[in-house]
């Protein structure tokens, strides 16, 4: 059990003196982010915003009809996931079959991999899982040499059985068949070998060249979207189950994909795939996501802040964080400074415009920064953040640490 597991050097930005502690006898102390001698920089889980997000997509897809199984590679915590299973998930969606047995030694039990697999030993796993009876995990396949490729994996596989999602893709995107008449050749093959059972199509519209929230890069997600609805018709009699599964959704244009989904004539599972929601950001998502603009009931909010310490002020409109490369994602926006502890929180505005591997340079105005200064500050895009971090404090509203979340990256 984690409770028992004991704090270690490991686990950077802990306190000096829990090590050797069992996290269960640490959180008895009812430590404090600001009072307990947590060791700067340390990204933190705000609890009460983790817990709206789940529950407000939960309810969302409950709303339409639909089902989600979110994609936990953004914090691969099996303590996050389990909130989202308790919520109503479906499943979890993983992005490799290493992640999935993470997950399924983790007591989940109903996994897809939201990709294809071509290393044989995998699939051979997976087709043991599948055929026992214990488990239930989908991959996809996008190609005749997939298809080839998975049926050699398991000739010795005593009752094997694989169950896949066929996946589309759009020219210039990323993976996914981009012909359906490639698809219909496919599905031919398939049909001739029974281990393998087709349950539905999929696609990932996050990655659609041009597609964003103006006019015509609308336009471009809804044709791609209409495209897995035209491959869905075409796969759903070759489908083995109950219906017919027709999966895709990010986190930033999961309207859209309801929307068209919605326009599928026949019976059938339509479920998101969403990942980024479950901690939302400060930035990226924040400025994207189908919720903008929504009501505070009806918005995401922002779980994921990363604190640190001023090191240096060596000019009057510059200070040196704590924090670098190691410590937060960068791939799409630098953090954002929010708050600033002076006694109490206070609203904190600098700029945080370059990282090193150890270092992040601020702009700031002149006098705001003294060193040893304690910042918070918001991150862009979680997926790159959360695998800095092994152990993360969940804090409520006050900053007391109420438990502490593990990731396995």
């Amino acid at each position: 059990m984690p409770e028992a597991e004991l704090i270690s050097i490991f686990h950077k930005g802990m306190p000096i003196a829990a090590q050797g502690t069992s996290i269960s006898d640490f959180l008895a102390t009812k430590p404090n982010l600001f009072t307990s001698d947590f060791q700067f920089p340390i990204m933190i889980l705000r609890e009460s915003a983790l817990e709206h997000n789940i529950k407000r997509m939960a309810a969302y897809c409950k709303s339409l009809g639909f089902e989600i199984a979110p994609h936990v590679k953004t914090s691969m915590s099996p303590q996050i996931s389990q909130r989202q299973i308790d919520a109503g998930a479906w499943a979890l969606t993983v992005a490799n079959f290493s992640q999935a047995s993470m997950m399924y030694a983790s007591g989940f039990k109903r996994l897809i991999i939201g990709n294809e697999v071509v290393e044989p030993t995998s699939i051979a796993e997976i087709a043991k899982i599948n055929g026992s009876g214990a488990g239930e995990i989908i991959f996809y396949i996008d190609s005749l040499a997939g298809l080839k490729i998975a049926q050699n994996s398991i000739a010795k596989v005593p009752n094997a059985k694989l169950h896949i999602f066929m996946e589309l893709g759009s020219v210039g995107g990323r993976t996914g068949i981009r012909d359906l008449e490639l698809l219909k050749v496919i599905l031919v093959e398939i049909a001739k070998d029974d281990r393998i059972y087709i349950r539905g199509v999929s696609g990932f519209e996050g990655v659609i060249p041009g597609g964003n929230r103006k006019e015509e890069g609308i336009e471009k997600l809804r044709t791609f979207l209409r495209h897995i609805v035209a491959a869905a018709r075409i796969v759903e009699p070759y489908v083995r189950g109950d219906k017919i599964i027709i999966s895709a959704g990010g986190s930033n244009y999961f309207d859209y994909v309801a929307e068209e989904f919605a326009k599928y004539e026949g019976d059938a599972h339509r479920i998101l795939r969403s990942g980024g929601y479950v901690s939302h950001d400060h930035i990226y998502y924040e400025n994207s996501n189908p919720f903008m603009g929504l009501s505070d009931s009806e918005r995401f909010y922002p779980a994921l802040e990363l604190w640190a310490r001023a090191l240096s002020v060596p000019d009057p409109d510059l200070a040196l964080l704590n924090f670098g490369k190691r410590d937060a994602g960068i791939d799409i926006d630098h953090p954002i400074p929010i708050l600033k502890l002076d006694g109490k929180l206070q609203p904190f505005a600098g700029k945080v415009f370059a990282l090193s591997d150890q270092h992040a340079f601020m702009k700031i105005t002149p006098g705001s920064v003294a060193v040893g200064d304690v910042i918070g500050c918001g991150i862009s895009h979680p997926c790159t953040n959360f695998d800095k971090w092994r152990l993360l404090p969940l804090v409520n509203d006050n900053y007391d640490v109420i438990d502490l979340v593990h990731t396995h990256f």
